[in-house]
């Protein structure tokens, strides 16, 4: 379920990680924030998304009020939440945050939305929105992601997405999920008590066999073979 409640930082500069996506509100003073290799300054009425699995670094060098959001990956796909960018919002409008403080989760989304459209939009550059779009991907291997999904939450043509993906990460984008599954995939081979086939739907694959086949494409052998080499981590 989500969760609203208004927090203090600390002066001092902490890093934090998470799996799900997180909205900060400044309510009072600045909180210094660095996600994705980009800064930003929580300041009163300014609202900025950390998406999940961002690693990000903050730091509050006065006194602060932030109205914080913790949101569920799957609660914000649900309500259309899932990629919102940086915005304003008018001190009227926000007040002290009460409106989203005091909302039922049924009441929640609705609410956001209505704040959402009284903000003013800072529109993020497509790199900037792909670079939020990958830490998402990789905290939910197991959605059965599309290519062309990926291209739409960017802005893009599937095709130009395709060319940036690859300018960005080297690979194409269907070849670097398909490796980030596989990664993943090897961590939990590691744990003796999971199956090949609840492993392979942890990590996005259609079935076992066809976690076998990518897996040997990409290692020269099965998915067996290579855990029967491997030490337990139980």
């Amino acid at each position: 379920m989500p969760r609203v409640e208004v927090r203090e930082y600390p002066d001092r500069v902490l890093t934090d990680r998470h799996g799900f996506h997180q909205w900060l509100i400044g309510l009072e003073g600045v909180v210094e924030l660095e996600a994705g290799g980009e800064g930003a300054h929580v300041e009163p009425g300014q609202w900025v998304a950390i998406p999940s699995g961002s690693e990000h670094h903050y730091l509050a060098p006065g006194r602060n009020r932030t109205l914080v959001l913790d949101l569920p990956v799957a609660w914000c796909e649900a309500a259309g939440l899932a990629d919102i960018a940086p915005r304003r919002l008018p001190p009227a409008a926000l007040g002290g945050g009460e409106m989203l403080l005091e909302a039922r989760p049924d009441q929640l989304a609705a609410r956001l939305h209505a704040l959402l459209a009284q903000g003013r939009t800072r529109h993020a550059s497509p790199r900037l929105r792909l670079l939020h779009l990958l830490p998402a991907v990789e905290a939910d291997l197991a959605y059965p992601w599309r290519i062309r999904d990926w291209a739409a939450r960017c802005h893009m043509t599937e095709a130009a997405f395709a060319r940036r993906f690859r300018h960005l990460t080297g690979v194409a984008p269907h070849a670097w999920l398909t490796a980030r599954r596989l990664q993943r995939a090897c961590e939990l081979m590691r744990d003796p008590r999971l199956t090949l086939t609840e492993i392979a739907q942890a990590c996005g694959f259609h079935d076992s066999a066809h976690f076998a086949h990518a897996f040997r494409a990409h290692h020269a052998c099965s998915p067996r073979q290579w855990r029967q080499r491997q030490p337990s981590s139980v």
